[in-house]
């Protein structure tokens, strides 16, 4: 991964100010919700014109995809952490389940917003890709389950944590990272 540091200046500029998009929207989508939220709303927080918006982004299902991907993305790199880490794997579970947990409740305002709306998008096309691309990042954690076992969990697991993110969404008090860890741990007994 290139840093803007390393960029040229003219690349290293469209990088901030996409990410200055996209830090924008998650916002305002976090405080309206993101059918209540404009493009409009949206490049004044960005502190950018409405042109400069549309030309990152022509309307706001890409600006929701590409946040989604985002989170994707840095869902599959704690897997990826979790997955070096020199412990059992029952213990590499727990840990990623319960971190992430506290990750996503630390940030709930905005990411809240986006778990609702990728719940619609896991039947289509692009939702059986992002599923499977976290199931592959679960087949990696998993490293040394019997190979012959390994995808079932994988598939246990997904699906466990994203149906479990997707109930946090119902309940205002819900303990995300208290049951994601408690459904780490009995899935993994089941390893023994």
């Amino acid at each position: 991964m290139t840093t803007a540091a390393a960029m040229p200046r003219r690349e290293s500029n469209k990088a901030r100010t996409r990410e200055s998009i996209l830090r924008a929207a998650a916002a305002k989508f976090g405080a309206k919700g993101i059918d209540d939220t404009t493009m409009d709303e949206i490049a004044e927080q960005a502190k950018v014109s409405r042109a400069t918006l549309f030309n990152y982004f022509p309307n706001k299902f890409d600006i929701v995809a590409t946040v989604l991907a985002q989170m994707d993305d840095n869902f599959i790199a704690k897997i990826g952490n979790s997955a070096a880490l020199d412990l059992p794997v029952a213990a590499r579970v727990e840990h990623l389940f319960t971190t992430s947990g506290h990750d996503l409740e630390n940030r709930w305002r905005e990411i809240l917003p986006m778990v609702g709306v990728s719940a619609k998008g896991w039947g289509d096309e692009i939702g059986g890709q992002r599923f499977a691309r976290v199931r592959q990042a679960f087949v990696q954690l998993l490293h040394d389950v019997p190979e012959d076992e390994r995808m079932t969990y994988a598939e246990i697991l997904a699906s466990t944590y994203i149906g479990i993110a997707h109930y946090w969404r119902f309940e205002a008090d819900y303990a995300l990272a208290q049951h994601l860890s408690a459904a780490a741990r009995t899935i993994m007994r089941s390893l023994k």
